[in-house]
């Protein structure tokens, strides 16, 4: 089968007889893609092996007034080549609430990078932190500001499945 259009034969076998075009270009095809459907259900046929998941990550304060603190996230693939993330988001938290659960879109096989910041006009004292969790809830990382250290320092927290 070449890829320049052709679709069937259409020329004479005999000079009393004609061959005419079948109802599709193709009728062992049209025979076997039922066939190929079916044992692709049986075995489990898929075109992606490594479907997006998502990590869950944390992020909290320790602080005695509300504060707003900001997440992003980042992932490289193992070449080297960015793949999507989160830009920097606000979240608000308080001495009432003082973290939240965030999942975290994760493609299999890259290097997940997650960074919480707070103000850098916050008290002294106020600590930021991550947990980052792997999509069987296990652990990957935890990371949280030391509370004499500047207000601009970050908490970072990074891992893989």
């Amino acid at each position: 089968m070449s890829g320049t259009g052709e679709t069937g034969a259409t020329g004479a076998t005999t000079p009393t007889t004609r061959r005419t075009r079948s109802g599709t270009p193709f009728p062992s095809l049209a025979r076997l893609a039922p066939t190929a459907f079916g044992v692709c259900l049986l075995a489990g046929c898929a075109t992606d092996t490594a479907p997006a998941s998502q990590m869950s990550l944390t992020v909290s304060t320790v602080t005695e007034a509300p504060v707003t603190v900001w997440f992003d996230v980042r992932q490289r693939g193992e070449s080297g080549a960015a793949r999507r993330g989160i830009s920097p988001t606000p979240v608000e938290l308080s001495p009432e609430h003082p973290s939240v659960v965030l999942p975290v879109p994760y493609e299999r096989g890259s290097w997940l990078r997650a960074r919480v910041a707070g103000p850098p006009d916050r008290p002294t004292g106020t600590i930021v932190g991550c947990e980052l969790r792997a999509t069987d809830g296990r652990v990957l990382a935890v990371d949280a500001t030391d509370p004499f250290d500047p207000p601009t320092d970050d908490a970072y927290c990074a891992g893989a499945e």
